[in-house]
């Protein structure tokens, strides 16, 4: 089977211009990670993610890559590809963006399920939240999580984010919205 066209990698001035563009965006260090822009050559990992957690094909998987990378054009905020620091496998992403009906800036997850339980998630959005409180300010983002994903609510409490009941309301009982606010020492 033919790759779809748009997920070969640009070459010639296209590929200098992409690697330009990834480079003005964040990178962020924690102690086991690496989390930066996302390249092509990240979306297979995207997709085996999506399709084990979702059930989505390659080509929703592909739609959702492309909508969560545009996010840094748009709006100043995205998709973070995270990677170990030690051999640069990439373990999963972390997002700081919009989705179509999100009412303000969201932060959520995906790790490849070799990487879970291993407090990844945990360091990976800790450092993407402490980027959103200086990037967005204090108290501008949430984390929607179903009502059922018991560590995903669980990370959400870890990371300092309170349930925001005003919010919940709105959207219906299946879903938890979390609320980041930072804590000034």
């Amino acid at each position: 089977m033919t790759p779809a066209r748009c997920t070969q990698p640009p070459s010639g001035k296209a590929a200098i211009a992409a690697a330009q563009y990834r480079a003005a965006l964040p990178v962020i260090q924690t102690r086991r990670l690496v989390l930066r822009a996302p390249t092509l050559e990240d979306l297979p990992v995207w997709t085996s993610v999506c399709q084990d957690s979702f059930g989505d094909t390659a080509q929703e998987a592909w739609t959702e890559f492309s909508y969560y990378t545009s996010g840094w054009l748009l709006h100043g905020h995205g998709l973070f590809t995270v990677s170990l620091k030690d051999d640069d496998q990439v373990i999963g992403f972390v997002i700081l963006g919009l989705e179509w009906d999100d009412q303000e800036p969201e932060l959520g997850y995906m790790f490849s399920a070799k990487h879970r339980m291993q407090g990844f998630a945990t360091e990976a959005c800790a450092a993407v939240r402490d980027f959103g409180f200086d990037l967005l300010g204090s108290g501008q983002f949430v984390s929607y999580v179903s009502a059922t994903n018991n560590r995903s609510n669980a990370l959400a409490g870890r990371l300092g984010a309170a349930r925001d009941k005003t919010a919940e309301s709105a959207i219906g009982p299946d879903q938890h919205v979390w609320r980041y606010s930072e804590v000034k020492a």
